[in-house]
């Protein structure tokens, strides 16, 4: 039995006289597999009644009463019930395995010993079909006939507040999916919709999906959520990321979002919002590998270990002058294998592929392939390290947006 077969069948009294049809069906979401507690009859004259279970009589045909209308004592709604054709019918379900977005066109329900248990939700095309009443119609052509169920104990809410439901998305945890897919379902829904999701995640999982999708997605979102949790994912997020995001949004917004930053997080913000986006300044992290020309292997290994959580790619380390000159670059590799006493400046190399924070982003990326380089150093002045490019970036300047998504990511955060 599927809940579209039930509304709008007529409501009859003990002498089956119709005194209204059904309107809706209530449930409470405090069980598993819900039990009907009410219903809503739409009177002759229009008026709604919410009919507690206790009152009716059967569903077989038309929905039986025990009692006149006049003698039933209404259904007082709670903040847990549930509305099923106004709560749940038509609203969106994420697929976790698919990462789609799929609409419930319908509601399966079960009886058992006199109660009537809501047991899925249908989300195939056999759903719209028995709605519209076109079975007999799309029999002969050979449409599918099975369902596409969700059972309802595998569905959850993302808003506590059941009245207003918005969404309900299987149990599998988000947390457990790749951002990148946390994305594709973020890019379908609504603004608040995909801002409840983010706030179901840590902000760092959180940070890594924002990063995964649109920069006009992203003006949205920060726009829509609370200004101190924008602010938190800022800070997670890498700092050309952020820094991009900023500069899409209205100067107010972004002025407001760089004072709840955290201090340090928020001055290597507003020094790469200086540079024209285009640039290698405006493309470029500020969160690199890099160590001073008197430290020996040892002390070298101590201090990436400390600053690892912090970089995004360790591949190159680069190694600068007590005056911050970029003097050298090693891998991490020769690193390793070096002897531990040996000084860093003793194999480093000297001659430095490396960019001009003014210098146009294409003739970066241009030179990234070149060189066929993992990062590229990115200078002021011609010898003060600033920052890096990473291949990655390189990749964003030179493929179609559409594209982006469909290249792996070297370095994952």
């Amino acid at each position: 039995m599927y809940l579209s077969e039930f509304i709008k069948r007529p409501v009859i009294n003990q002498r089956g006289e119709k005194i209204g049809k059904l309107k809706d069906v209530i449930v409470s979401s405090e069980s598993p597999y819900p039990i009907i507690e009410a219903i809503t009859v739409e009177t002759l004259d229009k008026k709604q009644i919410n009919v507690p279970w206790e009152y009716v009589e059967n569903m077989v045909r038309e929905i039986k009463l025990k009692s006149e209308l006049d003698d039933i004592k209404e259904y007082n709604f709670a903040k847990r019930d549930i509305k099923l054709l106004e709560d749940v019918m038509d609203r969106q379900v994420v697929d976790i395995e698919d990462q789609k977005i799929r609409r419930v066109n319908d509601l399966k329900i079960s009886a058992t010993n006199g109660y009537y248990h809501i047991i899925g939700v249908d989300i195939g095309i056999q759903g719209i079909i028995r709605r519209l009443g076109l079975q007999r119609i799309t029999k002969p052509l050979g449409i599918a006939k099975t369902d596409d169920i969700i059972a309802w104990n595998d569905i959850d809410p993302l808003e506590s507040d059941y009245s207003k439901l918005k969404l309900k998305v299987p149990k599998q945890n988000l947390k457990k999916l790749h951002p990148a897919d946390i994305a594709e379902i973020v890019d379908q829904l609504g603004v608040n919709e995909s801002i409840t999701i983010l706030n179901s995640l840590d902000d760092e999982s959180a940070a890594d999906t924002l990063e995964e999708v649109s920069p006009e997605r992203q003006v949205s979102l920060f726009e829509g959520m609370d200004s101190k949790r924008a602010a938190d994912l800022l800070d997670e997020m890498s700092p050309d990321d952020a820094a991009d995001l900023l500069g899409d949004l209205p100067d107010d917004k972004a002025e407001e979002l760089l004072g709840l930053m955290k201090p340090e997080e928020s001055k290597d913000l507003r020094k790469l919002l200086e540079y024209p986006e285009n640039t290698a300044g405006g493309i470029m992290t500020t969160e690199f590998a890099y160590v001073d020309q008197d430290l020996t292997v040892r002390k070298v290994l101590d201090a990436i270990r400390k600053m690892a959580e912090d970089v995004e790619t360790l591949y190159y380390v680069y190694v600068i002058s007590k005056k911050g000159d970029l003097v050298g670059v090693t891998s991490l590799r020769d690193i390793i294998l070096a002897d531990l006493d040996a000084n860093i400046s003793d194999f480093m190399h000297t001659h430095i592929i490396k960019a001009d924070v003014m210098e146009d982003q294409h003739e970066v990326a241009q030179k990234i392939a070149k060189y066929n380089l993992i990062a590229l150093p990115v200078v002021e002045d011609e010898t003060k390290l600033r920052g890096i490019i990473t291949v990655d970036d390189a990749i964003d300047i030179v493929l179609p947006t559409a594209w982006k998504k469909r290249v792996p990511r070297m370095f994952g955060r």
